[in-house]
Parts: structure tokens; C-alpha cells; sequence
């Protein structure tokens, strides 16, 4: 049996999953993405990383504000008659008319240990609430968002150094791994997936990331300040302010309780930052421990290390982000 499939995918780890497949041959019947939306301070009008990778292989491309109440582009979509529908980070509902229609299913990539953080940020919020484990998840589409039954899990250790861009990219290689391996074996044998239902009662749930999570409460603990900093890289990007000014806060680290304790200096107050053998920017955060800034960049400038802020900024006794 020959397979082929539909693809439903808007961002760049959704079209690197979409080359995975197309380098295994298996035939891509038309892409689903969201429209072409304005990028960058000029707003420049630019179709989706899947879209644009679609149409290099000569892959049909359909688009729609809202695919749920889109007629047509839902006829559209059915008219392939593809057995089976990938979706991986679309960004928008996909209709039980459509997901319903293909012989074998429609399964979806999520970036979570289903049914822990259903939703549209799981990767982000496993950082955010300091998960130690995570994975992804390979499930059956279903009504409710995330509810459908799991085909397949894969689980492993999250360093504190993890951020959602380097955690996308081993949930798109590892998840891409095992969704051509399922695809490739119904190509071969011609049987169905065997799954599981979810377990609904053990079901969490996470909200959109919007600019409301970008600003830094310096009160809160070091921990979770860096768990802030890295769930957001690398976009939307935390964010503080020093003299008036945004700061955009790229990287960071906890100290290595192996060494020797860093010396605070008698002054600082919550958020009072230093640095300390000339070359680490550390910052006070609420709960008394100390947050290493790696990298950030002030406003209309390039990103720079910490050190160099500081130098630059020829800080005063007493300064602190706010």
C-alpha cells in the first residue's frame, strides 16, 4: 500500500517535522497553514515556514482565517480523500468534518506527556513550572482539544539549561522519528495504530503565551525567575527595566551550589544586581538566592553579556531593575 497524508503545520519546528517526512518519501497530498501575517517592524506580509517549504516541493497550500466555519476550504481538504492527516503546531482548530474523514485517523504531534498540559503552550509551561521530565505525545484528534486517545509517548530528563527553542527541536527530531516509523509501518502492514484512551481526570491544561508573561517580578525566587527566562526564549523573551528602559532578558543561570558561596554586597535590596569576579552579572531575587544574566539586550541594541551591561551602564551603588 502506498500512503500518503495531509499535513496541517504553521511555524518553523512544524516545517522542519514536514521535511523529516518528505526526506522518508512519503507522499504529502496539500498543506494546511494559518494565512500570511505582517512580520517585523516594517510588517512585512509573510506566509507561514510550512507554507513556504510547501510550495518550493510543489505541495498544494490552503489557507483560512477560521477553518471551522471555512466551507470551503473544508471541501477543499476532503476532497483528497488522504487516508491519513499529520498535524503538528497548526495554531488553529481543526474541524471533526475534517479530522474524522481519513481512512486511518488524524494524529497530532503535542509537546507534552498527554494528558499533563493540554492546550496551545505545553512546551513553554513544562519550563515555566519546572518540570524534570518531560516528552511528547502522538494521539488521535478528537472533539475536545488534546482529549484524543495516545498511539505513543517518549519521556526523558529536562536540564535546568533546557529553553522552549532547544526543547522544540528535540520534540520535532524525536517525534519525527516516531511518527514516520508509525506511518511507515501502516504503509507496510495495512493495519490501524493501536491506542489508549487518555486519562481525563489526570487532565492540566495551559494558557496561551501572551506579553502579559514577558515582565520579570524580581520578588518572585531565582528559580522561578530562570524558569521564566528560559520558557520564553526564544520568543516572546522575558523582559525588566533599569533606568526607565526595557531590558530584554535572553539567558540565564543558577549558581553552582558546588562553589563557593558569591559574596552579596551589603546594600543590595530585590532586584540589585552585580558583578562578581569581574565577568558574572548575578541579580538578588526574593527569596535571597542570586540569578546569573548571561545574556540580555537593552533597548534598540544588540544582545550583549552581562558583564558588558554592566560596564557600559557604569552602574551606581543602590541601581536595581525593576
Amino acid at each position: 500500500m502506498k500512503l500518503s497524508i495531509g499535513y496541517f503545520g504553521s511555524p518553523e519546528h512544524s516545517k522542519e517535522l514536514l521535511q523529516m517526512i518528505l526526506d522518508a518519501g512519503i507522499q504529502v497530498d496539500f498543506v494546511v497553514t494559518n494565512v500570511d501575517k505582517p512580520v517585523g517592524r516594517k510588517q512585512i506580509i509573510t506566509p507561514t515556514p510550512v507554507k513556504q517549504l510547501a510550495e518550493e516541493k510543489g505541495i498544494p497550500v490552503i489557507q483560512s482565517v477560521r477553518l471551522r466555519t471555512d466551507d470551503a476550504a473544508q471541501k477543499q481538504i476532503l476532497s483528497f480523500r488522504s487516508p491519513v492527516h499529520v498535524v503538528y503546531a497548526y495554531g488553529s482548530i481543526v474541524p471533526e468534518t475534517v479530522f474524522m474523514d481519513p481512512k486511518w485517523g488524524s494524529i497530532n504531534l503535542h509537546g507534552s506527556l498527554l494528558p499533563k498540559y493540554r492546550g496551545a503552550s505545553p512546551v513553554q509551561t513544562v519550563l515555566l513550572t519546572g518540570e524534570k521530565t518531560t516528552g511528547f505525545t502522538i494521539q488521535y484528534l478528537a472533539k475536545e482539544v488534546d482529549s484524543g486517545d495516545i498511539i505513543s509517548q517518549k519521556s526523558w530528563t529536562v536540564s535546568l539549561e533546557e529553553t522552549t527553542g532547544s526543547l522544540l527541536k528535540t520534540i520535532t527530531k524525536e517525534g519525527g522519528v516516531e511518527l514516520i516509523r508509525l506511518l511507515q509501518t501502516l504503509e507496510s502492514t495495512g493495519e490501524g495504530w493501536k491506542s489508549t484512551p487518555q486519562k481525563s481526570e489526570e487532565a492540566t491544561h495551559c494558557q496561551k503565551i501572551t506579553a502579559n508573561h514577558r515582565p520579570i517580578d524580581w520578588s518572585r525566587s531565582a528559580k522561578e525567575i530562570h524558569n521564566q527566562i528560559r520558557a520564553l526564549n526564544p520568543d516572546p523573551l522575558a523582559t525588566t527595566e533599569f533606568r526607565g528602559k526595557k531590558l530584554i532578558l535572553v539567558s540565564s543561570f543558577l549558581p553552582e551550589t558546588q562553589t563557593e558561596p558569591i559574596q552579596i554586597p551589603i546594600e543590595a535590596k530585590t532586584g540589585s544586581f552585580f558583578l562578581y569576579q569581574k565577568k558574572r552579572l548575578f541579580c538578588l531575587c526574593g527569596d535571597g538566592n542570586l540569578l546569573g544574566i548571561d545574556t540580555l539586550q537593552p533597548e534598540g541594541k544588540k544582545p550583549m553579556k552581562g558583564f558588558e551591561f554592566f560596564n557600559g551602564a557604569r552602574v551606581l551603588t543602590g541601581e536595581s531593575f525593576t
